[in-house]
C-alpha cells in the first residue's frame, strides 16, 4: 500500500458500530449511577401507532430540510467543509444505511437518552457539540465552527425535543434517517466531484479557512 493510498484510508463499519456500542455502555453506566432503569430511557406518553406515525413524519420533513438546505447553501466554504469532514467515511455500497443506525443509536441513548434526562436538554446539548468536534475539526474559534457548532446545537435541541414529546425510539429513527440522507448526499457530491471531464464543474472539496 502507498504512502497515498494509507492517507486515504477510509473510517468503515466497524469503527462506528465500536463508538456505538461505547455510547450505550456510557448510558448504561449513568444509569446504574444514577439508579435510573435504562429501560425506562425508552418509556413515551404515545402508543407504538403514533410513534410510527410521528417518525414517518417527522423523518420526512428533516428530509425535505436537509434537501433544501444543501441545495441552498451548497456552494458555500462551510457546506463544503462538512462534506469533506464526512467524506472520510467509507460510504461505497450500502454503507450510507449501515453506518447511520450507528450515530443514530449511541447517540440518541447516550445524550437524549440518558444524558438528557441527567442535564437537560441544554447542557446534554452542549456535551453533544463538544462531542463532534474531532469529526468537524474544531480547531479554533472562527465562523465556521461557530456557524457548525450552532448548528449542531439546534439539531441536538429539536432531537431532544422529539425524544422528549414523542420518545426516545423516534428520535434514533429521525437521526439515522437524518444521517442516511446525509451520507447518500455527501457520496453523491464527491463522486461527482472525481468524475473526469464533468460538465457541472462543482466547487472542489476544501475545508474553510
Amino acid at each position: 500500500m502507498s504512502a497515498g493510498e494509507t492517507s486515504e484510508k477510509k473510517v468503515g463499519l466497524r469503527r462506528q458500530w465500536l463508538l456505538c456500542v461505547l455510547m450505550v455502555v456510557a448510558a448504561l453506566l449513568i444509569c446504574v449511577a444514577t439508579g435510573t432503569s435504562f429501560l425506562s430511557l425508552f418509556a413515551s406518553r404515545l402508543s407504538v401507532t403514533q410513534q410510527a406515525i410521528a417518525a414517518f413524519g417527522l423523518s420526512a420533513a428533516a428530509c425535505l430540510n436537509a434537501w433544501v438546505g444543501y441545495k441552498l447553501a451548497s456552494k458555500r466554504p462551510i457546506a463544503q467543509h462538512t462534506i469533506e469532514s464526512y467524506s472520510r467515511l467509507d460510504l461505497r455500497g450500502w454503507n450510507p444505511v449501515l453506518l447511520a443506525p450507528a450515530a443514530g443509536i449511541g447517540e440518541e441513548i447516550l445524550f437524549r437518552g440518558a444524558l438528557q434526562t441527567l442535564l437537560g436538554v441544554w447542557l446534554s446539548s452542549a456535551l453533544f457539540v463538544l462531542a463532534h468536534t474531532k469529526a468537524y475539526r474544531f480547531n479554533g474559534l472562527n465562523r465556521r465552527v461557530l456557524f457548525q457548532a450552532a448548528g449542531l446545537f439546534a439539531v441536538s435541541l429539536v432531537l431532544g425535543a422529539i425524544a422528549h414529546f414523542t420518545g426516545l425510539v423516534v428520535a434514533i429513527v429521525v437521526h439515522t434517517v437524518i444521517d442516511i440522507t446525509g451520507l447518500y448526499t455527501v457520496r453523491h457530491v464527491t463522486s461527482r466531484s472525481l468524475m473526469p471531464n464533468n460538465s457541472s464543474k462543482p466547487t472542489p472539496l476544501r475545508g474553510a479557512a
